[in-house]
């Protein structure tokens, strides 16, 4: 169990703390926390169950940490495109993550985390497990959360034309 999902399980937290040592810590609470309820485990999917522990996890630092802002990471994507050999498309592409990134902490906090489990490629039923809600409120979630980016994307580019 643990050599299959330790290293999404990390870079998950990952994204959400930006500080590795901190998504080292929170990878080694949520394995801890899912061998300390093994018993208690009813799913038949791990997978998901272990993203609830760790979103459990981060919720509990989190709070722990109330003065200081919630960030994600700068750069969605484990690693940026390697096809882009010419720095200005390489430029472009990191600017593209930034503004995407930027866009996301805009959004409401279940939005973010079904966006973040949705990029992840975890089923409608999986993303509903790991928050603890419907499968409908994480269509709901992710429709709305897609929509808000959306047009803030399109209000960014009306305002880069306006100048």
């Amino acid at each position: 169990m643990y050599g299959l999902h330790v290293n999404d399980i990390y870079r998950y937290l990952f994204r959400l703390t930006r500080d590795a040592r901190q998504a080292e810590d929170l990878t080694q609470d949520t394995f801890f926390r899912a061998f300390s309820s093994l018993d208690e485990f009813r799913s038949e999917k791990v997978r998901p169950w272990l993203f609830k522990v760790a979103y459990h996890a981060f919720v509990d630092w989190h709070r722990k940490q109330v003065k200081r802002p919630l960030y994600f990471v700068e750069q969605m994507p484990e690693q940026m495109d390697q096809s882009a050999v010419d720095p200005a498309d390489s430029l472009v592409n990191k600017e593209m993550w930034e503004v995407a990134h930027l866009f996301l902490e805009r959004l409401p906090e279940k939005q973010k985390q079904a966006i973040l489990l949705s990029a992840m490629q975890f089923s409608y039923a999986e993303i509903a497990e790991v928050l603890g809600i419907d499968t409908t409120d994480v269509k709901r979630s992710l429709f709305r959360g897609r929509q808000k980016m959306r047009r803030m994307w399109r209000d960014e580019v009306d305002d880069e034309q306006i100048r």
